[in-house]
């Protein structure tokens, strides 16, 4: 009951901040099935059903009010819901749950000053465009409670806490875990910024990163992060990404190493690559490779990914997909076929 009057509150907010503000609302439904999940090892072969899962993203922005809600819900196996974090009920061969995947809230009282409740800032030099994603957790200036301030145009300065620490959520929870950062755009050429990400503890996590934007169409990021990961690889990492598109074709690249630290369990290296064609106004192809490495493995140690991916744009609210999802790793072989239909506005 109490989950429930979170979701329609959070509803009611949505409601009334367009309403009052009249702004900009952005809404994305996504309803995707990998279809069937296959692993064959060593001559055994077995399948499973993937189950389906509905995505809603909804944001609202303002000059004063952000807002955001990212939901999941997911009908499939025990297995399948329990691996991907959500909160569920069933039984083993058949289960439906949720996940409240992101939230958050900045106001701005004056222009100067953002507070942010649950509030990401990803820094642009740390995101790797074939993996789709940033470099936790020190691409992120955000915190659990934190304040925005952007006194010249081009930098945002952040500072805040998260939760956690507060409420017991592991042995250092006396320590509050303290999180700092700032970004800074020079003359639409550079994006420069640095994260400081629970300082005062032994687990914290600190970032450095660039990202070149001076020619239409290139973005080319990097970074250095003292313990962090992203794309299995973990530890202290040196990272790039380079992302080009011009007319139909879109080329995307992406390296990480990891140069020490404590995570011994994950790989030590990343490449990933990514090719896209957009055939027709509605249709376009692409695949993306990714390759990873444990240089520390006796044997096995490595992984090789391949996903080709159709879609097809029906209107301007409406895009179906669909492709094949190859991973193989040693004597092992996985294959899923995913779908998908986004409808947004």
């Amino acid at each position: 009951m109490i989950k429930s009057k979170k979701l329609v509150l959070a509803a009611s907010l949505f409601a009334f901040a367009a309403a009052v503000f009249a702004q900009e609302v952005s809404f994305e439904n996504t309803v995707s099935s990998d279809v069937v999940n296959i692993e064959i090892n060593g001559g055994e072969f077995e399948g499973s059903f993937a189950g389906f899962e509905n995505e809603t993203v909804v944001e609202y922005s303002s000059d004063k009010l952000d807002l955001g809600l990212d939901i999941l819900f997911g009908i499939g196996t025990e297995k399948t819901l329990n691996d991907n974090g959500y909160l569920y009920i069933g039984q083993e061969n058949f289960a439906a749950g949720y996940s409240i995947e992101d939230y958050f809230i900045e106001f701005r009282p004056v222009e100067l000053l953002g507070i942010g409740f649950h509030k990401a800032y990803a820094l642009a030099g740390s995101y790797l465009p074939v993996e789709d994603d940033n470099v936790a957790d020190a691409g992120n200036i955000g915190s659990d409670l934190g304040l925005f301030i952007r006194p010249i145009e081009g930098l945002v300065i952040a500072a805040g806490l998260d939760f956690t620490s507060l409420f017991g959520g592991d042995d250092d929870w006396a320590n509050p875990y303290l999180n700092a950062g700032a970004e800074y755009e020079i003359a639409d050429l550079l994006l420069i910024g640095a994260s400081f990400r629970n300082i005062i503890n032994d687990g914290r996590s600190i970032g450095a990163y660039v990202s070149f934007i001076g020619v239409e169409g290139l973005t080319i990021n990097g970074g250095f992060t003292y313990n962090g990961s992203i794309a299995d690889v973990a530890g202290n990492l040196a990272s790039v990404g380079a992302a080009f598109e011009k007319d139909a074709i879109s080329i995307g690249a992406d390296a990480v190493i990891a140069l020490g630290g404590d995570e011994d369990e994950d790989f030590d290296l990343y490449l990933g690559a990514s090719f896209g064609y957009q055939i027709s106004d509605p249709f376009a192809v692409s695949v993306a490779a990714s390759f990873k490495s444990d240089f520390d493995a006796d044997e096995d140690g490595w992984e090789l990914g391949i996903s080709p991916a159709l879609t097809f744009t029906l209107n301007d609210n409406n895009e179906v997909g669909a492709g094949a999802n190859v991973t193989i790793a040693g004597e092992a072989t996985s294959l899923a076929f995913p779908v998908y239909w986004t409808y947004s506005f």
